[in-house]
C-alpha cells in the first residue's frame, strides 16, 4: 500500500527517536489523531498490527503507521529489538493507493514562474531499504533521534543537537530514500518474500486474499510481483514447491502416494497425480521406481 500526499506543503517532521525493547516487550496500543509514525528496525523483530493487518518488521525494513488508525504490537518481541522512529504530520490531505502515483513535470510557460503547482508524492507504507544504502539510511535516522527510550532502564532521554531547518532537510532525505528504495525493490523483494512464505507454508490451503492481507497489497499486485520475479502466478509457484517436495518424498521414503499427496497439501489424490504427471511426464509411482534410493542408511 502507498500513502499519497498532496503537496505543497510537504510532510513535516515532529520528532525522531530510538527505542530498545526487551524480549517480551510490545509496542503500545494507540490511535494518533494527526501524526504518522515511521518505524525502522535495525535488530530483532517488531510485531505490529495496523488496520487489522499484521506486519513483521525485520532489520532493514520500515513501516509507516498513519493517523486515525489503531495500531499496536500484536505479539511480544522474541529477542531484544532496537528500532528508530520518526513522528511526522501533513497539513494537506492524503489518501491510500495500491499503486504509486507519478507527478510528472508541468509544461513550462511564463506564468509558471510565479505560480505554485500542486503535486503528489507516493510513500510506501512497508518495505525494505536497499541493502547497499542501509548504513547511510541508518546514519540519517540516528541524526534525528532526539528521544531515547530504554525499556531496560525505563527511561526517556531527550536531546537536541542540530537546528530545526537541518532536521527537516534530513527528514526529506529519509523520505527520498524510502521512495527510491521501494521503486527498485518492490517486485523483486516481494516476489522473493512470497516464495519464502510459500516454501514454509506449502502444506496449508492457498488463498490469495490471505497472502495479499499479510503483505498489505492488492491481490493483483501480489500476482504481478511473483510473475515478474518467477514468470508464473503464486498458485503455480506453490504447485512447483509442492511437487518438488513430492519428488523428495517419493525418492527417499516408502510412504504411499496418497499419504505424500496429503502431506504436501493436496486434498485430492487424483488431482495430485494428474498435476505430477503433467509436470514430470510420468506418474508418481513411475518416478519412485526410477529414483527411489533403496540403499539409504
Amino acid at each position: 500500500m502507498y500513502i499519497i500526499f498532496n503537496c505543497p506543503p510537504l510532510p513535516h517532521l515532529i520528532v525522531g527517536g530510538v527505542a530498545t525493547f526487551r524480549a517480551g516487550d510490545t509496542h503500545s496500543r494507540r490511535t494518533l489523531d494527526h501524526t504518522f509514525d515511521l518505524i525502522y528496525v535495525i535488530s530483532g523483530k517488531l510485531y505490529m498490527e495496523e488496520n487489522k493487518i499484521h506486519f513483521t518488521v525485520l532489520p532493514g525494513q520500515f513501516l509507516i503507521l498513519p493517523p486515525k488508525r489503531l495500531h499496536r504490537g500484536y505479539k511480544h518481541c522474541d529477542v531484544e529489538t532496537k528500532f528508530y522512529w520518526i513522528h511526522f504530520y501533513s497539513t494537506r490531505d492524503f489518501y491510500y493507493s495500491d499503486t504509486t502515483v507519478y507527478s510528472g513535470n508541468k509544461e513550462y510557460c511564463h506564468g509558471k514562474c510565479y505560480e505554485i503547482d500542486d503535486f503528489q508524492i507516493s510513500i510506501p507504507q512497508y518495505g525494505l531499504i536497499n541493502e547497499e544504502l542501509q548504513n547511510q539510511f541508518l546514519d540519517y535516522m540516528k541524526r534525528l533521534a532526539q528521544v531515547k527510550i530504554d525499556r531496560y532502564q525505563n527511561t526517556k532521554i531527550i536531546t537536541s543537537t542540530i537546528s530545526e531547518l537541518k532536521y527537516q532537510q534530513i527528514f526529506y532525505t529519509i523520505l527520498t530514500f524510502i521512495c527510491d528504495s521501494n521503486i527498485k525493490n518492490t517486485y523483486q523483494d516481494l516476489g522473493k518474500e512470497i516464495f519464502e512464505y510459500l516454501a514454509i507454508h506449502y502444506q496449508e490451503p492457498f488463498h490469495l486474499k490471505d497472502i495479499a492481507k499479510k503483505y498489505a497489497f492488492h491481490p493483483a499486485h501480489i500476482i504481478r510481483c511473483v510473475n515478474r520475479k518467477y514468470g508464473i502466478t503464486p498458485l503455480q509457484l506453490l504447485l512447483s514447491i509442492r511437487l518438488s517436495k513430492a519428488k523428495q518424498l517419493l525418492a527417499n521414503t516408502t510412504d504411499p502416494v496418497n499419504t505424500i499427496a496429503t502431506t504436501i497439501g493436496f486434498t485430492d489424490n487424483a488431482y495430485f497425480s494428474k498435476q505430477f504427471k503433467k509436470n514430470m511426464h510420468m506418474t508418481p509411482s513411475e518416478y519412485r521406481n526410477l529414483y527411489y534410493k533403496k540403499d539409504m542408511p
